[in-house]
C-alpha cells in the first residue's frame, strides 16, 4: 500500500474529528472545504457526528461509500488512490490517553507492521501506528469505514 499525500488538518473543535477527516480527504482530492462547512453539512453537534452522516457529502459534489469492510478492502482503496476514514475507539491506540469514539484517515503503510494515519486530534501530520493496534481500535465499530472522492 502506498503512502498517499493527504494534507493534515487539526480538528478545530473537540467533536469535529469526522468533519476534519472529510476536509483532509477533500483537500487530497483538490476540492478544499472548511471544517465549518463540513460540520454543518454532516449535522455535527457538540458530541460529534454519526458516522453514516458522511453520505451527506453527496449533496455537495462528492461521492461516498460508507459501510463495513476488511483490511483488504481499505488497503485496496488506498492502493487505488482513495484514502479511507476509519471509525475507531482511541483506547486501543497507544498514543491516546483516554477512550472515545473517533475518526482517522488511513493514508498508507510504512511497512508490513506499521501504517500511517492522519489523526485530526493529535500531532501535526501523519502518525505511525502498528497495524494490529489500528485493527483492534477499528474492530469496536465492526470495521466501519468511509471513502470520499470527487464525482
Amino acid at each position: 500500500m502506498p503512502l498517499l499525500n493527504v494534507p493534515y488538518l487539526r480538528q478545530t473543535e473537540p467533536s469535529w474529528c469526522l468533519p476534519a477527516c472529510a476536509a483532509m480527504v477533500a483537500a487530497y482530492n483538490s476540492q478544499p472545504v472548511t471544517q465549518e462547512d463540513v460540520a454543518r453539512w454532516l449535522g455535527t453537534t457538540g458530541i460529534g457526528t454519526p458516522a453514516s452522516n458522511i453520505r451527506r457529502l453527496e449533496q455537495h459534489g462528492f461521492r461516498t461509500y460508507f459501510g463495513t469492510g476488511s483490511w483488504e478492502d481499505v488497503s485496496s482503496s488506498v492502493v487505488g488512490g482513495v484514502p479511507c476514514i476509519l471509525f475507531v475507539r482511541t483506547g486501543d491506540l497507544g498514543y491516546w490517553r483516554f477512550d472515545t469514539p473517533h475518526a482517522v484517515v488511513l493514508a498508507g503503510t510504512e511497512n508490513a507492521r506499521m501504517v500511517e494515519i492522519c489523526d485530526p486530534a493529535v500531532g501535526d501530520g501523519p502518525i505511525s501506528v502498528f497495524v494490529d493496534e489500528l485493527l483492534l481500535a477499528w474492530s469496536h465499530f465492526d470495521y466501519a469505514y468511509a471513502a470520499v472522492w470527487v464525482r
